[in-house]
């Protein structure tokens, strides 16, 4: 769809139907949903059950900020035990998580096994094919509402919820994790995401640093959801900064003393090397590490430089520095957290793209983050080098 001049006036349309809808598709649980009117007897909850059966791909970002809630639950109420439903997938990225039991979603027959188990309470962050109702047999059923179109419409997902905890627009997806449990009672004395890697991925990792002679160093993470296959198609993918503009960033922290590694998936590599070709000094491909060993390599590095992507989310929860480069998404909403940090930086494009939440191409090629400078970048590296 060609949108032309009247970009910015039909994203600002698309932001507030959305705002209507969130607030429709709560206000229906309001009013006709009999189980809001359970008393939740919070001394009484042993056993939660999180349920995250993702479609496809998955929202990776998103599933690791819910873990790192999780982790930080664990270390509140250690006495409580927690069971994560999940896909195959996203059980092989969590690995093993010190006092969480993982079950593998395999079909409808799970529940069966599901209800042996006993869980008091079930927070259903992504459920699939599953249905509310589908988990009447656990007393409290809790799920947090989003201003979208598709949650609207998905009417499976509107009766049977013991509690939906009202989120206030522009709300942080950390900040909604954690009111889900705080809907039940739960407080919270500090809130922090912990993020777990094990000893083979420090082994790996330090393997890795160590045959390169890297010891102090940034992360340039240029890749993303959707990138590589939107280049692939002949189009700009608008999470995506010019490579040439990340050269001369990696060309001048190597100036520096730093060494520049780029991180991404096996398919980004190609990223890395087209970085690699056009700076005058080089980086090195970390592209391909899996996401916990991602996840140790960040906790050693100095600063990351990347866009709206997951490796975001993994980067605060191991407290590295970070720039961040935003346009076509929401800072309050999924920007470096907690957004009062002085950690983080984040550089916002407000140009015509801006507040779009687009993923996938840009129908008219516009670079969605243009407006964004290597000087800017550098400065905003500079300043977090200069304090942490």
């Amino acid at each position: 769809m060609k949108l032309g001049i009247f970009r910015r006036k039909f994203t600002a349309l698309i932001e507030l139907l959305r705002r209507m809808s969130g607030l429709i598709d709560y206000f229906l649980w309001l009013v006709f949903d009999p189980s809001k009117f359970i008393i939740v007897k919070n001394k009484n909850i042993k056993k939660i059950l999180i349920a995250l059966v993702n479609e496809e791909a998955g929202n990776i970002g998103g599933d690791f900020c819910l873990l790192g809630v999780i982790n930080c639950f664990k270390k509140t109420c250690p006495n409580i035990g927690v069971s994560i439903l999940a896909d195959k997938n996203t059980i092989k990225n969590f690995g093993d998580i010190p006092g969480i039991n993982m079950i593998e979603y395999a079909g409808r027959k799970t529940l069966e096994k599901i209800k042996k188990e006993k869980f008091n309470a079930v927070f259903i962050v992504n459920s699939n094919e599953l249905r509310i109702r589908d988990f009447i047999f656990i007393p409290y059923r809790v799920m947090i509402f989003y201003y979208s179109f598709r949650d609207l419409l998905n009417f499976n997902q509107k009766l049977f919820i013991s509690r939906k905890p009202y989120i206030p627009w522009r709300t942080h997806m950390v900040d909604m994790t954690f009111r889900m449990f705080e809907s039940l009672g739960f407080k919270f004395p500090k809130k922090q995401l912990i993020f777990h890697y094990s000893k083979n991925d420090e082994l790996k990792v330090n393997k890795f640093l160590k045959k390169n002679k890297i010891k102090k160093f940034i992360i340039i993470h240029p890749g993303g959801k959707f990138i590589i296959d939107t280049l692939q198609r002949g189009k700009w993918p608008p999470h995506l900064w010019y490579l040439d503009r990340y050269a001369e960033v990696a060309d001048y922290f190597s100036k520096k003393g730093y060494k520049v590694l780029i991180t991404g998936s096996k398919k980004e590599k190609i990223l890395a090397d087209e970085i690699n070709k056009k700076s005058k000094h080089g980086v090195i491909s970390c592209c391909g590490f899996e996401i916990r060993e991602s996840g140790y390599l960040l906790s050693k590095a100095k600063a990351l430089i990347a866009t709206d992507t997951s490796i975001v989310h993994i980067a605060y929860q191991v407290e590295v520095p970070i720039v961040e480069l935003m346009g076509p998404s929401y800072p309050k909403i999924v920007g470096a957290w907690p957004l009062d940090s002085k950690k983080h930086i984040i550089l916002f494009d407000s140009g015509p793209c801006s507040y779009s939440m687009k993923k996938i191409e840009c129908p008219e090629n516009i670079p969605c983050l243009g407006g964004i400078s290597v000087k800017e970048v550098i400065a905003a590296a500079d300043k977090l080098l200069s304090i942490n």
